[in-house]
């Protein structure tokens, strides 16, 4: 089971800008490892797009806790804490990772900085979107859970989520199989239409009845 960061977590397009200038950038292929639970950071990771997951292998399959999208950081709670990694990371999509040295990151934590303040106002949202994420997990059957899931990726703007069943699957600590057989079903009731890697919203209102939950305001 997993939420995704809520879309105002982080840093924004200026500010990860000027990050750019000072940092090196990563490009990351889906899948690809940008550090493992239990090693030793030399850097924390803001993400500049694309989206990196937050996880552990359990069993032989990857549990998937957290998504990181744009202006999100990756490592900042190892670092604050002085402790090896606390989960793996790795890139769901194609994606761009800043490094910024942990000697730098604890030397901008200065409480009167803007960066402290981006920075807990993301970490606060990120706990706060897993323990919503986490009530509406427990809270339902898998076609709910699945619903849920799908209503808070698309915002506020899309119809469009670019998530695979795998990734669904991870995210949910469920088999592939029966994320396909949920989705298949939402399709055949004209809520969903199923493509290769992502999943089409047809009906937002039938969606979020699916997931127990009021549909999201959608501008004019």
């Amino acid at each position: 089971m997993a939420m995704v960061a809520p879309r105002s977590s982080g840093f924004d397009a200026p500010e990860l800008r000027a990050l750019a200038e000072r940092f090196t950038e990563r490009n990351l292929r889906p899948g690809q490892c940008l550090f493992r639970e239990g090693s030793v950071l030399p850097a924390v990771h803001v993400v500049r797009r694309g989206l990196i997951g937050l996880g552990r292998r359990s069993h032989g399959r990857r549990l998937t806790f957290l998504l990181l999208r744009q202006g999100d950081i990756a490592g900042d709670e190892a670092a604050v804490l002085g402790s090896p990694a606390l989960t793996d990371a790795f890139a769901v999509t194609e994606a761009g990772v800043l490094a910024v040295p942990v000697s730098e990151f604890l030397q901008a934590l200065d409480l009167h900085s803007p960066f402290v303040r981006r920075w807990a106002a993301g970490l606060g949202g990120r706990l706060s979107a897993f323990q919503t994420r986490l009530e509406q997990v427990l809270a339902g059957d898998l076609r709910s859970s699945i619903a849920s899931l799908l209503v808070h990726e698309l915002g506020t703007d899309r119809r469009v989520v670019d998530l695979t069943q795998q990734t669904i699957a991870d995210l949910l600590g469920v088999q592939r199989t029966s994320v396909s057989r949920t989705l298949h079903e939402l399709q055949r009731q004209g809520i969903v239409d199923v493509g290769y890697g992502h999943i089409a919203v047809r009906d937002l209102g039938g969606l979020a009845r699916a997931a127990g939950i009021q549909p999201p305001h959608r501008a004019a």
